[in-house]
């Protein structure tokens, strides 16, 4: 069978109102039948027919949409029992509000910059790429910031070649910057969760002045909602031109398998005032972003244990703890002297080499190395880094 290879692109959408009431509806109904399994605990699409006979309000959705809202109970299903297999605490699936809808296979129409939905009617799409390959499924999705957009899920028959290049590079991710290379390359910290923090917490605090269920308070939500929107398209706008700029440039990459939660939740980190900037870095985000690049464009990504990468000597191996406020290596063996997160680094590259069947460095044996490039910091607007 012929492999394929899936896209997925988001577009904004415009619905009229007319239209935007029924995709409203289409929710409610949504957010029924979901509860309705729940409480009758009944997790089978073919239960739609005779519910529909019962109420039948719910044929004013597609058939196909009320079919991914059981399937979707399913799934929720079965990871929280592979999430307690692994001894974690979980809980139930709770009664909530359905705010997208699937549409797969069948129901939609997309003709120019108009987009046809069964039962919803048409809309217009802002095309501001064209879709890669044959679309294989649609969700609408509506924002706390009383936004609509629409995923297109696509498929194309082809598959990337695999790099036969040799440029590799280690990359350290750190909080005093975002992060640093092998090559001397430093991506700075954007902070954006600290750049927004006083327009945030001034929203905030109008919120919560205004009174339950009123108009101001409905209007200060969406001012709010649109503030956490603001702060998660720059985070991802950095992200996807650190990535890009990898991805482009190298055909090894190499990477930290970090474990984030115990980071976050650690008594140090707490009392340092680090928990918000770990969560501010998205590492996993930023793991995932080279992950699905590299295999689109077939270049090889190698995760690997963090341990000991950054107070391991790069030259002699020679172990010695550093506090955080120590930037700078200086091993006290082979007195080789670098910064911190380059040593970093190089630990991470050099253990990845491994991994792709190539052999150590002989820079071990002979205890001298070619001093790195110098750092260099890089603006997240630099021109050289391509955009999405």
């Amino acid at each position: 069978m012929e492999s394929a290879m899936r896209h997925v692109t988001r577009y904004r959408i415009y619905p009229s109102q007319k239209v935007e009431g029924r995709l409203f509806t289409g929710f409610a109904r949504c957010a029924f039948v979901r509860t309705w399994c729940l409480e009758n605990k009944v997790y089978q699409d073919s239960c739609l027919p005779k519910l529909k006979a019962e109420y039948p309000e719910l044929k004013e959705v597609h058939s196909k949409v009320l079919q991914n809202v059981v399937q979707q109970i399913v799934h929720n299903l079965c990871a929280l029992r592979k999430l307690k297999e692994k001894g974690r605490k979980v809980g139930k699936l709770q009664k909530k509000g359905v705010h997208s809808m699937i549409y797969e296979q069948s129901g939609f129409k997309l003709t120019g910059n108009r987009l046809w939905l069964s039962k919803i009617g048409e809309l217009r799409i802002e095309l501001s790429r064209p879709v890669p390959g044959r679309i294989k499924q649609i969700v609408v999705k509506h924002t706390p910031a009383h936004k609509w957009f629409v995923a297109i899920i696509s498929e194309t028959p082809d598959t990337p070649e695999l790099t036969t290049g040799t440029r590799a590079v280690g990359i350290d991710l750190n909080l005093e910057n975002f992060s640093t290379d092998t090559d001397g390359m430093v991506f700075p910290h954007p902070h954006n969760v600290r750049k927004a923090a006083k327009r945030l917490r001034r929203a905030q605090r109008k919120l919560s002045w205004a009174v339950d269920g009123s108009r101001n308070r409905r209007k200060q939500r969406v001012r709010v909602a649109r503030i956490h929107e603001q702060v998660e398209n720059r985070r991802n706008d950095f992200l996807h031109k650190w990535s890009r700029y990898y991805v482009d440039r190298y055909d090894y990459i190499a990477l930290e398998h970090l474990n984030i939660k115990p980071m976050v939740e650690s008594l140090d980190a707490k009392l340092r005032g680090r928990s918000k900037s770990i969560l501010d870095a998205a590492w996993y985000k930023a793991r995932e972003f080279i992950r699905y690049k590299a295999a689109n464009a077939g270049t090889y990504m190698h995760l690997i244990d963090p341990a000991y990468t950054t107070q391991d000597c790069f030259i002699c191996g020679h172990r010695e703890k550093k506090d955080l406020a120590q930037r700078t290596h200086c091993c006290p063996v082979c007195g080789y002297t670098v910064p911190r997160d380059m040593n970093a680094a190089q630990n991470i590259l050099k253990r990845a080499s491994v991994g792709w069947g190539t052999p150590e460095s002989t820079l071990v044996e002979i205890r001298t190395a070619t001093p790195p490039s110098p750092a260099v910091q890089v603006p997240v607007n630099e021109t050289r880094i391509s955009r999405l």
